[in-house]
């Protein structure tokens, strides 16, 4: 059995290919799309502390003045 026939697969070799193709792709874009998501989820927490850390020691402020 040469490399040809294992390639051809016994004239599945299109199909065969073909489907590991198309798993290996979608298994790569979803770990580059889960990585893409994570680090818009981390700017998000990021900005959001950002926002409301001023508003936190305003009241702070306020309950200690009260």
């Amino acid at each position: 059995m040469g490399l040809q026939e294992f390639i051809a697969m016994g004239k599945h070799g299109f199909y065969v290919w073909w489907s590991y193709g198309v798993t290996f792709l979608s298994i790569a874009l979803l770990f580059v799309l889960f990585a893409w998501y994570k680090k818009q989820l981390i700017n998000k927490v990021k900005s959001f502390k950002r926002e409301s850390a001023p508003k936190a020691r305003s009241i702070k402020t306020e309950q200690i003045s009260d």
